[in-house]
């Protein structure tokens, strides 16, 4: 009888330590000291780059009167593409793709590698940095900026409108109290043999970029997170291209061409929190 009790007290005090165990581990997830942002932008080199001073995440923060962190990579897609520019410095991994699954992981082993193995942007290393230390958990809204290497890269609209469900899917099983939005290209054109080829025009490949366009919006809807369309709502287009991107360029946004994105993203956000121009109720 004393043999019998015995065991299950061994057994009893055996499940407390386990059950310590996993409260212990549960605490240091909960209590893990990653930071948070306001705001985080992920996108390609539109958002991604500073281009003659004028730096993209301070000018929407600047309009928001948040916080913004500047996560976007140039070069990058939604969709990874095992092209020799990206090969050169590593981006396929810092596509969205991969990226959500990091940031879903904590995990950024592929991306630390590959900067590590190739020869990068300058601002790739801190902003990787920055990134693996931030908690999602913490952060009050993601804007996502892609699209343009996209279409740049013809990948398959079915394959682009998956890969972004599943992305944003992941995302928001993760961290359920993100309030994500998708920001779409604005009209552009691309340079190939010196020639100018405008996104509507058919004559870069088989899809046209407003094809992206209209699956980040279906994806968008799907979801029910605000969209905002820089394609079609936009003083951005044929005529004016050139007025809002640098010279000989037609994807690039100069001061005036940030200021009209900016203005759209800030927009999107204040009709959908609440908030009025400078944090004001």
């Amino acid at each position: 009888m004393a043999g019998k009790k015995s065991g299950w007290v061994l057994r009893l005090i055996g499940a407390a330590c386990f059950a310590a165990v996993v409260l212990l581990w549960l605490l240091s997830k909960r209590s893990w000291s990653g930071t948070g942002h306001e705001v985080v932008l992920m996108g390609d080199s539109v958002v991604a780059n500073e281009f003659n001073n004028v730096v993209f995440d301070e000018m929407l923060a600047q309009k928001l009167d948040m916080e913004v962190f500047n996560a976007a990579f140039g070069g990058t897609s939604v969709v990874p593409d095992n092209t020799e520019g990206y090969e050169t410095y590593g981006a396929e991994s810092l596509c969205f793709a991969p990226l959500v699954n990091a940031i879903v992981l904590q995990d950024f082993s592929a991306q630390n590698a590959a900067i590590e193995r190739n020869s990068t942007l300058d601002y790739f290393q801190e902003r990787l940095k920055e990134l693996e230390e931030t908690d999602f958990h913490q952060v009050d809204i993601l804007v996502i900026c892609f699209g343009a290497n996209d279409y740049a890269n013809q990948v398959s609209p079915d394959i682009f409108e998956q890969t972004l469900d599943e992305s944003i899917g992941r995302l928001i099983e993760a961290f359920p109290d993100l309030s994500l939005y998708i920001s779409s290209p604005t009209y552009i054109c691309l340079t190939r043999d010196g020639e100018d080829i405008p996104c509507d025009s058919g004559e870069w490949g088989e899809y046209l970029l407003e094809e992206y366009v209209l699956r980040q919006e279906k994806v968008a809807e799907k979801y029910g997170i605000p969209f905002v369309d820089n394609y079609h709502d936009s003083v951005i287009n044929e005529e004016t291209i050139y007025d809002y991107t640098f010279s000989s360029d037609g994807l690039h946004l100069n001061k005036e061409g940030r200021e009209v994105l900016s203005d759209n993203i800030a927009q999107a956000i204040f009709e959908n929190t609440g908030v009025s121009e400078k944090g004001g109720l």
